[in-house]
């Protein structure tokens, strides 16, 4: 019986690395490690990269079909050029990364990366990867049709909502003079 008591007090020992493993932060070296295997540089880049196209198309959009003289042209790209400068610069890699190991760090457990990592690493995790950017770009050219499906609803409860505040705002100004 005493064999039987301290083989599985041995056990328990043993294996309670394990389930504080489970349990513990990930360290900062496998979180990097992690970030590195995802390419999550890369993605960052990408995205950052495509900026300056993704305000130049809002900015159309927010035009609605109005044509800009050469100056108002001109005026615009250097505002587009300053602020795609400043994303450039502000939101690189470098300046960001600490923010991603926070997150990381914060939200998975040590066995979650180590279990990230190893996906990753495998030809599948490295085709997600690869594939990734594709998904999300078909991903939001689809959603444009979702969305202009909407736009009209959403643009009638903004109007609608503006007028319930002009007639809101006009009723405190009728109340007020006849005070």
């Amino acid at each position: 019986m005493r064999v039987w008591t301290a083989s599985v007090l041995l056990l328990l020992f043993s294996l309670s690395p394990t389930f504080a493993f489970a349990d513990q932060p990930p360290s900062d070296a496998s979180v990097r490690e992690l970030l590195d295997v995802m390419q999550a540089h890369k993605i960052v880049d990408t995205i950052m990269g495509q900026s300056d196209t993704i305000g130049r198309t809002a900015v159309q959009q927010a035009l609605n079909g109005r044509t800009l003289d050469a100056q108002e042209q001109k005026i615009l790209d250097n505002q587009l050029d300053k602020v795609h400068g400043v994303i450039l610069s502000e939101l690189s890699w470098d300046k960001i990364s600490p923010m991603y190991m926070n997150i990381y760090r914060t939200t998975f457990t040590q066995k979650e990366v180590n279990d990230m990592i190893a996906f990753y690493k495998s030809s599948t995790g490295q085709a997600v990867i690869e594939k990734l950017p594709v998904v999300m770009q078909q991903s939001m050219l689809q959603m444009k049709t979702y969305i202009a499906k909407i736009m009209p609803q959403i643009q009638q409860i903004n109007q609608d909502t503006i007028s319930q505040l002009q007639t809101y705002e006009a009723s405190k100004k009728g109340q007020g003079s006849s005070k």
